[in-house]
């Protein structure tokens, strides 16, 4: 998990409901293993910083966090390689 740590990745976005909503891209700065999200469930975090979202669709702004950076579940992400294209943003 620790291996993530400077790496680029791209996350997908859900809603409460689990519909997929879209993606942002960033850098993982720092993890967190096993922490309580809610009573009873726990998750693998990373602190994902630079986030990116595609040109025209704004900035990324969780209520809890900066602009930009955030907590996200390793489970809801991937690494993107150096020679990888980024796509867009889309959404349901």
């Amino acid at each position: 998990m620790y291996n993530l740590i400077g790496r680029q990745v791209r996350i997908y976005l859900y809603t409460r409901e689990g519909e997929m909503i879209g993606l942002i891209f960033g850098r993982v700065a720092d993890v967190a293993p096993k922490v309580e999200v809610r009573p009873g469930m726990k998750k693998d975090l990373a602190f994902v910083v630079d986030i990116n979202v595609p040109e025209g669709e704004g900035s990324y702004r969780h209520v809890y966090e900066e602009e930009n950076e955030g907590w996200f579940a390793i489970q809801d992400m991937e690494i993107i390689e150096e020679d990888e294209v980024v796509p867009g943003w889309f959404k349901n």
